[in-house]
């Protein structure tokens, strides 16, 4: 059996998801992603941005890949994490919570 680290992801402490709208989209949960054992076993690493569509209550209604991290399978493990896991704090306009879109990196690396 081989010695595998646990590899690091970001966010561990996300950035704040830039949005087009003007708002600021911030993370209320954010678990990392686990690292595909594809991706792992063929070295594969980088950084994934998404552009993720919140609807007024927090939860991604929509999640595409805004630039790939290079590979497919790191990609894919990012947006379904995203999609299926993690939750904002809905944008708000003149006090109300609105719909959203932001940027999100998601980054994964081999342990050193």
């Amino acid at each position: 059996a081989s010695d595998v680290q646990t590899p690091t992801l970001a966010p561990a402490e996300p950035a704040p998801a830039a949005s087009g709208d003007g708002v600021q989209l911030q993370y209320r949960t954010a678990p990392p992603p686990g690292y595909p054992i594809a991706a792992l076993r063929a070295g594969e690493q980088g950084t994934v941005t998404l552009r993720v569509q919140v609807d007024a209550d927090g939860k991604p209604a929509a999640v595409s890949i805004e630039r790939s991290s290079g590979s497919r399978v790191l990609d894919n493990a990012a947006r379904q994490q995203v999609l299926r896991h993690w939750r904002f704090v809905p944008a708000q306009v003149d006090g109300r919570a609105v719909p959203a879109v932001g940027l999100v990196p998601v980054s994964f690396s081999l342990p050193e």
